[in-house]
């Protein structure tokens, strides 16, 4: 029994059900009395939910907070989509969510659509579909609505590498800094908060290998220290635990998007995206003859056919591979 003394003299139970929490005191009754009171409480609310005639109705925001509970545990940047969640409850109101069906999903999509490429979309959906499948698995809801919901096509545009040229030139107009994470996203094909959360304690110089942590799928992955990256690391100041922090706040830096973009401009390349330094890492790796499943392993992707189109085969690539023919 959860039955005790309150400050105020009396005896009251205090309990939790279902993530709910229950308390009640009560003037003049005994311990044994407030404990029985106690157990037709929980027997009433046993008999609430199993009783199909007191059905529990849960709304789209009960949901939308399990989810947001359950990214807090297990997802390293859980704020990352909440523009989509407020965005949908926006539009979709506290539904009932056994009334939410596929034409209320479409809506979300219609309204987006024009104003966003079709990928954005879809990783928007994503989200939506999760939030669903959650409340399955909660038991809170027994179909989700989006579940025979299809992807929008997406046209891939020619995925856009960085030549060893533009290297060169992008390295040239660089700060030390900049120049460092440069030559580390080439080095190591991680992502960008990858890299911004790495700390010199995963900096292994002597073994020759460093340890990503606050990896997307939340295993830490470990990557081999190219000469190149170790000996611009080692000469690389430490102003915190984090290895890429700013000399000015002493702390780490959130995102260099922005900055990189301007390093581009000065170096007068065509634009690239700090994210397709990744794409080039996978590139090189791929027309230097690794195999598809390491560089797989590499970037870290649950999805083979994700790296596979972040590779591809240069004109030269072709050209040596029949000249094997010829050869055998």
């Amino acid at each position: 029994m959860s039955v005790n003394k309150h400050k105020n003299g009396y005896y009251c139970y205090n309990f939790m059900y279902r993530k709910k929490r229950y308390c009640r005191s009560f003037k003049g009754l005994s311990y044994d009395e407030v404990a029985y009171l106690e157990t037709i409480h929980k027997a009433e609310l046993v008999k609430r939910n199993y009783d199909i005639t007191q059905k529990i109705t849960y709304y789209l925001k009960d949901i939308i907070e399990d989810y947001r509970q359950h990214t807090q545990l297990y997802y390293t940047s859980p704020d990352n989509f909440e523009y989509v969640i407020n965005a949908f409850q926006k539009m979709m109101g506290n539904k009932d969510i056994e009334k939410i069906t596929v034409n209320d999903i479409e809506k979300y999509i219609s309204l987006r659509h024009g104003k966003v490429k079709n990928a954005t979309i879809n990783r928007e959906m994503d989200i939506i579909r999760r939030i669903f499948s959650l409340a399955v698995e909660n038991g809170k809801l027994k179909t989700n609505p989006c579940a025979t919901m299809k992807d929008l096509r997406i046209d891939n545009p020619p995925e856009r590498y960085l030549t060893k040229e533009e290297e060169i030139k992008l390295l040239a107009v660089c700060n030390h800094f900049m120049k460092v994470i440069i030559i580390t996203a080439l080095h190591t094909g991680a992502r960008q908060q990858e890299l911004l959360s790495l700390k010199w304690e995963a900096l292994f110089f002597n073994e020759n290998y460093l340890i990503l942590r606050n990896t997307k799928n939340n295993k830490p992955r470990k990557i081999p220290l190219t000469q190149t990256l170790k000996t611009e690391l080692l000469k690389f100041p430490r102003y915190s635990e984090y290895v890429f922090t700013s000399p000015v706040t002493k702390g780490k830096y959130k995102d260099v998007k922005s900055s990189f973009t301007r390093v581009v401009k000065r170096a007068n390349i065509p634009h690239i995206t700090f994210h397709q330094l990744r794409h080039t890492t996978a590139s090189r790796l791929n027309e230097m003859g690794v195999d598809i499943v390491t560089i797989q392993r590499i970037l870290d992707h649950a999805d083979i056919r994700t790296t596979m189109r972040y590779t591809h085969h240069s004109n030269k690539s072709i050209e040596n591979a029949f000249n094997m023919l010829d050869e055998y």
